[in-house]
């Protein structure tokens, strides 16, 4: 047993080395969230409900008891009606041309869905949970189209501690590890024959299969004074190395017979600060069961990149307006585009929709589009 253990220990070592040393960039492991969305993305200092999963570990202790038994929660993004125009054309006349929708900065499109496995709980100063997530993103430049269809799965798991030297401040630590196992392929097209990328067996056959697994670990710390204002950091994925097996085809991956060729990558660290504010009127509690404001500055660590986002695209502000227990009106900006939504809570399940904007440029204005959040959350 102890021989096994050393090299199970020496196989973990040599994946983190190599994982430090010669690393491709892995994108984020993330879940969409209507209610985010709607607030301008997470936000670090924000600790009211199971969202604390994913916006910062510190919350654990400040968020209410939630159990998150299922959810179904859906983003599509691009120029969605004329989408629509085209699909409803297609099952009329059996042609499929998006030709028209490719402009000059080309065409960015796309749906993303958490769930149905959506099952954790936060509360207590822990939160543990595991996700799926099914994401489609297409891309359009001249006369070709791509679009990468990937899977997702994510497991967590994380404490948080709660330090309270009176006089009402109260300040967290927190700290989530995490393993995540993702599932990529990509297929092309021309913009004139976009059906083929739904003939299944070239999608079985013709391109490669790219398979990720690793791990990784979200720190964050979180300062509260009369739980009222709180300010908090959060640096996610701080150290997240993944192994990256490319096979020749969703078959050869599906059957096991073919050797993948291998390379090491990591996650990208962000790092979050924000702020939040939750005033409280004795007067209008009986109406208003929650307010809250809150503010950030998203991913400093860009700033150092070769080529950054303009400073401006990662500020992101975010106010809700809860009525009753019931009824939820958010509005928030984030890329220097407004979002906005709204939430209804019928204690069996919870509804959230939103929309907003995304920005593909690195610069405010450069490349946006129109998005869509729709979310059916079953969280008791």
């Amino acid at each position: 047993m102890g021989i096994r253990k050393n090299i199970v220990f020496i196989s973990i070592l040599t994946i983190l080395l190599n994982a430090a040393l010669f690393s491709a960039d892995v994108s984020p492991f993330t879940i969409v969230s209507a209610r985010a969305n709607a607030l301008g993305g997470t936000h670090a200092a924000l600790a009211d409900d199971f969202s604390a999963l994913f916006s910062n570990p510190a919350g654990f202790v400040s968020a209410k008891e939630e159990l998150s038994a299922a959810e179904i929660s859906l983003e599509a993004h691009g120029p969605l009606f004329d989408l629509v125009d085209s699909v409803t054309t297609y099952t009329k006349d059996g042609t499929l041309d998006l030709s028209g929708l490719v402009g000059a900065k080309g065409l960015k499109t796309g749906l993303d869905m958490a769930g149905p496995v959506s099952f954790g709980y936060v509360g207590r100063g822990l939160g543990f949970g595991v996700f799926n997530r099914t994401y489609i993103a297409a891309s359009a430049e001249g006369t070709t189209i791509e679009a990468t269809t990937n899977e997702d799965l994510l497991l967590v798991g994380g404490y948080a501690f709660r330090f309270s030297p009176g006089n009402s401040h109260d300040f967290d630590i927190g700290f989530l590890a995490k393993g995540f196992l993702r599932g990529s392929t990509t297929l092309s097209a021309s913009i004139l024959t976009v059906t083929d990328l739904f003939d299944t067996n070239a999608m079985l056959n013709d391109n490669p299969f790219v398979s990720t697994a690793g791990i990784g670990v979200d720190l964050g710390a979180r300062y509260t004074f009369a739980k009222t204002l709180s300010a908090a950091v959060v640096c996610r994925d701080l150290y997240s190395p993944a192994l990256i097996s490319t096979y020749g085809s969703v078959s050869g991956f599906i059957e096991g017979g073919a050797s993948p060729s291998t390379s090491y990558g990591k996650i990208l660290p962000r790092l979050d600060v924000g702020l939040s504010y939750t005033p409280r009127f004795a007067f209008l509690e009986r109406f208003i069961s929650g307010l809250v404001f809150a503010a950030d500055y998203r991913d400093i660590l860009d700033l150092m990149a070769l080529i950054p986002r303009n400073p401006i695209l990662n500020a992101a502000f975010g106010m809700e307006l809860v009525l009753l227990d019931v009824l939820s009106f958010r509005a928030g900006i984030s890329d220097a585009l407004p979002s906005a939504g709204f939430g209804l809570d019928m204690r069996f399940m919870r509804l959230d929709v939103t929309m907003r904007g995304i920005e593909y440029g690195l610069d405010p204005g450069a490349n946006p589009v129109f998005a869509m959040d729709l979310g059916l959350l079953f969280r008791y």
